[in-house]
């Protein structure tokens, strides 16, 4: 623990890494009171991630490609994509072998994924990739108050970490279906070691030291400051956001806990300062990495929005789902701010798969274009509004369904390409069109992250030129962290939040004044 600025850092590392190893297995328990089998059981009966039709995906491309290229462009893009999938072709030929690795893997993804998009990841991780997390203000307002909230605090974590070693963490289920829980395992047990050729994530099973001369980077940081107000930050590789807000949840209602005062069976030894050899060169190091970083921090503007006009229950009462009403409310506003469709990414979970991390839903659909085009527009009537927004949500819906499904054209695409330089094959020209470059470019990085915590996750945009949207739908009001680049003329954070406050006012009331059928 450090106290730094009237700031408590807690840097969680439970354990030490024993070397570079596979992190893609589970953590061994600790506890001879386990509920043997528990875990490893549910581990092994999940189904592997699919590999999708070959046609299914190119045909899907070229559609999730329609409200975001222009006409000539998308018709120099069908004219690839039917080279690349001719009977006896090159993505015939990367079909079978990809659909062979998945035959001999448990996962045909997951290795490929931490490496590409983390791993191999040049961009500083801190603002690029790293997301953080804002908790409600604590109720303590001094540094006696902040020490105690950061005591309570890693005794919670620690306790959620004997949830996991003693496999007495229960099993999350979507629609009846049990998911993946490797992610939980991967946040507490595994670390990210910088400064080699390729950065690696190594798992904590075992306790031996690590390497020489490697800097170990833990995935978890909590900040806990003096006037209540705390936050946290996690490295991205070993999971994503609802493991880490899981764990968020059980340490705020673990620090809520009424203390009780007991005395330590044996005399406890006095802590030792520990005192640290910083030579100039580590000092001058310092120096330049803390300099980068106020550079990096000086660059990003990030907005957070408390919506507290309605929350999910308002679109619950029409019949939609929460998320695709916010996701549509998003590509209204930024095509009033822009005049234009963008490339959208939402994170999607493919957890009801062995060791299964996301997909991407595509929010920008023709539906969504026609949807946000009509919807300023005076000569159109608002009941045809509402039909507009009503196939925008189903179509957002349909892909949502797909995506988690391990149907959607992402990943399958970049595993084609994987296959490629894995087979030491040219890469398809598909892959080199600017097509390609632009499905990629996304102007809108976004994701819903619940929590029953009144908190709000955030991270970086990912392109020069965009945003980062991570929102927390509460019952009545919405938790939103807009995020863009200040060296960037293009965006600015502060009038998306409002262009997005706005769409979703617009929206509330084109629905209440509008008769309609069911969406």
């Amino acid at each position: 623990m450090w106290a730094v600025c009237s700031r408590v850092m807690v840097k969680v590392g439970l354990a030490k890494p024993h070397g570079l190893v596979n992190p893609c297995h589970l953590v061994k328990p600790v506890s001879a009171t386990r509920v043997t089998g528990r875990y490893l059981t549910h581990q092994s009966g999940l189904p592997c991630l699919p590999v999708p039709p070959l046609q299914q995906t190119c045909d899907r491309y070229i559609t999730a490609l329609e409200p975001i290229m222009e006409v000539d462009e998308l018709k120099h893009t069908r004219e690839l994509m039917e080279e690349f999938q001719k009977p006896g072709g090159v993505g015939e030929r990367l079909q079978k072998g990809l659909e062979k690795r998945a035959s001999n893997t448990k996962n045909w993804l997951s290795e490929w994924w931490v490496q590409v998009a983390y791993l191999d990841y040049r961009m500083p991780v801190v603002i690029h990739s790293s997301p953080g997390l804002v908790l409600p203000r604590m109720d303590y307002s001094d540094k006696q108050g902040q020490i105690r909230f950061a005591a309570k605090l890693i005794a919670g974590v620690l306790d959620f970490k004997t949830m996991i070693d003693n496999e007495t963490l229960p099993v999350e289920y979507l629609g009846g279906k049990p998911l993946c829980m490797n992610q939980y395992y991967e946040v507490l047990s595994s670390c990210r070691i910088p400064g080699l050729k390729r950065d690696t994530v190594v798992n904590h099973a075992k306790s031996s030291p690590p390497p020489k001369h490697i800097t170990v980077v833990h995935n978890f940081q909590f900040i806990v400051g003096e006037d209540g107000m705390c936050g946290a930050n996690y490295e991205h590789a070993p999971a994503e956001g609802p493991p880490i807000v899981a764990l968020i949840d059980h340490v705020v209602e673990y620090t809520r806990k009424p203390e009780t005062a007991q005395s330590p069976k044996v005399p406890l030894p006095m802590p030792q300062k520990l005192h640290f050899n910083i030579t100039p060169e580590i000092k001058k190091d310092i120096e330049e990495a803390k300099h980068s970083m106020n550079k990096l921090a000086q660059d990003l503007d990030m907005r957070v929005m408390v919506f507290s006009h309605f929350g999910k229950n308002l679109p619950k009462a029409h019949k939609i789902s929460p998320d695709a009403f916010i996701q549509m409310a998003l590509q209204l506003a930024y095509y009033r701010m822009y005049q234009r469709c963008c490339s959208t990414y939402e994170s999607a979970s493919l957890r009801m798969f062995r060791l299964g991390r996301t997909d991407t839903i595509r929010s920008a659909s023709s539906a969504s274009a026609a949807f946000v085009k009509a919807f300023d527009d005076h000569s159109r009537q608002n009941t045809e509004k509402v039909d507009l927004m009503g196939k925008a949500i189903k179509a957002h819906k349909s892909y949502t369904n797909m995506a988690i499904s391990g149907q959607a054209i992402d990943r399958h695409l970049l595993g084609l390409k994987m296959q490629a330089v894995e087979d030491k094959i040219s890469v398809p020209d598909i892959f080199k069109d600017s097509a390609y470059n632009k499905a990629l470019h996304y102007h809108l990085s976004t994701s819903q992250v619940p929590s029953k915590t009144d908190c709000v996750m955030c991270f970086g945009p990912v392109v020069p030129n965009g945003y980062g949207v991570c929102y927390n739908p509460m019952n009545d009001h919405i938790n939103f962290a807009v995020s863009s680049f200040n060296g960037c003329k293009e965006t600015n954070g502060a009038l998306l939040a409002q262009a997005l406050e706005d769409a979703l006012l617009d929206m509330r009331t084109l629905l209440e004044q509008t008769p309609r059928a069911k969406l």
